[in-house]
């Protein structure tokens, strides 16, 4: 069977990386005001305008610099993208994987594996290397170079047919319930949703699991 998995907030604890960098880059722009409130910004910066981003109303640098200047203020590029690079490299470097993803690997060392992720091709890769689990998979194939992000049924598609692999022999795991787990059961794929939060409620379909320990049992 072919087991396709997200990366941020699936494989890679995001947030509470997100969170660290984002106060290291308050305290090297110089931000005045609370680092809680100002982290917060920053998050919720991301989200809309990366969400921007995948709509094509911006490029991927583009919704970058948005989000510095949302929260910093109103910077040239040359100086949003010195602040960017200094707060990727803290962010790259604490990159962490959850506690259940290894184990979840090992146990499926008979399947074989993928990733599908929407964001920056050479971001994404860096981040699965420097958690050490690159080797682990077959394909990975990130939005900016296939040209269509999740929800898109076409970025599904070219990861199956990448590895050889029909729609309906595979399976998604993602920890977004709309754009993960309903995203590939649309385009033809078993989509299983990670709620590592808890939050289902009646209205959301399984297969959900809380983590990945819970996916063999299931596959």
């Amino acid at each position: 069977m072919l087991v396709l998995f997200d990366i941020d907030e699936t494989l890679l604890d995001h947030k509470t990386t997100e969170r660290a960098a984002a106060a290291v880059l308050h305290r090297i722009a110089g931000v005045s005001g609370p680092v809680e409130a100002f982290v917060a910004a920053w998050s919720d910066a991301l989200e809309r305008n990366f969400q921007r981003y995948l709509a094509g109303e911006l490029s991927y640098d583009e919704q970058r610099r948005a989000r510095v200047r949302e929260v910093v203020g109103a910077l040239d590029d040359e100086a949003v993208d010195r602040l960017l690079e200094q707060y990727l490299e803290v962010y790259l470097a604490g990159s962490t994987l959850f506690p259940d993803v290894v184990p979840c690997l090992d146990r499926l060392a008979g399947h074989r594996l993928g990733i599908i992720s929407n964001g920056q091709t050479a971001h994404q890769r860096a981040k699965l290397v420097r958690s050490g689990i690159v080797d682990r998979f077959e394909c990975v194939l990130v939005s900016e170079e296939c040209g269509f992000a999740k929800p898109s049924a076409e970025i599904f598609h070219r990861a199956c047919a990448r590895l050889g692999e029909p729609p309906a022999g595979a399976v998604y795991i993602g920890d977004r319930y709309d754009v993960d787990a309903e995203g590939a059961r649309r385009a033809g794929l078993r989509g299983i949703w990670l709620d590592r939060s808890r939050v289902a409620g009646p209205d959301h379909q399984p297969p959900i699991i809380a983590s990945l320990d819970d996916l063999a049992a299931i596959l």
